[in-house]
């Protein structure tokens, strides 16, 4: 993937009421923004994983003229705070203080994650023009939690050499107490919230909705709980349909993998002009 156009890149710390969010903003060195792209990163270390990933689309988008913000959430990368302090309150208002912060008159994206599908609800909100990019989206929050404990559990088991734990990550917090997997501390409130999120379109949403995944099969084809989703939103009068590329799940291998699939794809939706 080559640029289109020269991009500048600066990293600074915002003051927000929980401490200071890092932001690194990518945009066109030689004219004036075309819109904003808010970028919405994974949860855990799905968020490390994917890394280069983001950096690349943020530099391909900056490219062909977009302002796009990568922002780290509280207890999250460069942010202050650690991540057994942060909760979901605080996540969706970082999030919503980086598009309620977008120029009003031009277009605005919102570009998410994995997880980070899972706050897009209360940003399209507060400003339901917002446009959708979503990257395998997580579309169940309990579903993800149940896989994040498990896989984690799993590990532990298995460096540990037992198998009979006293208690499992799952029932420690319905407990009230915090578990220490793979290196994160996550407490009862945080795990409870992700537990009972889940993505949708809120009523009013006016943007365009862009929805990729990833299948290493050798004919890709959309998972049936996205399918049910994009059915469903349809019925509602929403042009929403998953497309699904051939390429690696980069936020899950064990090393940095890349699609350029994926970065051409996006790059190309986003910057389709809208018709009528």
């Amino acid at each position: 993937m080559t640029l289109a156009g020269p991009i500048a890149q600066s990293a600074t710390f915002v003051a927000c009421a929980w401490g200071q969010r890092f932001r690194l903003v990518s945009e066109p060195a030689d004219r004036p923004p075309r819109g904003t792209v808010v970028f919405v990163h994974a949860f855990a270390e799905e968020m490390n994983k994917s890394r280069r990933m983001a950096a690349r689309m943020a530099r391909g988008l900056a490219g062909q003229g977009w302002r796009v913000v990568q922002a780290d959430l509280r207890g999250c990368g460069d942010s202050s705070g650690e991540f057994a302090e942060a909760s979901w309150s605080d996540w969706v208002g970082d999030v919503a203080a980086e598009v309620s912060q977008a120029a009003p008159a031009l277009p605005v994206w919102l570009w998410c994650l994995r997880a980070g599908a899972l706050l897009a609800p209360g940003a399209l909100a507060l400003r339901p023009d917002t446009n959708l990019l979503l990257w395998q989206p997580v579309l169940s929050g309990a579903q993800h939690l149940q896989q994040f404990l498990r896989l984690h559990a799993g590990a532990r088991i298995v460096g540990s050499g037992r198998s009979n734990m006293a208690a499992s990550p799952a029932h420690t917090l319905r407990s009230g107490a915090s578990v220490e997997l793979g290196g994160y501390e996550l407490g009862p409130a945080l795990a409870q919230d992700i537990e009972q999120a889940s993505f949708d379109l809120p009523a009013g949403f006016g943007g365009r909705c862009v929805w990729f995944e990833l299948s290493t099969d050798e004919i890709p084809t959309a998972s049936p709980q996205s399918t049910r989703l994009a059915e469903r939103l349809s019925g509602r009068g929403l042009a929403v349909s998953p497309e699904v590329l051939r390429g690696p799940p980069f936020w899950l291998t064990q090393e940095i993998e890349e699609c350029e699939a994926l970065l051409e794809r996006s790059i190309t939706s986003v910057c389709l002009e809208p018709h009528g």
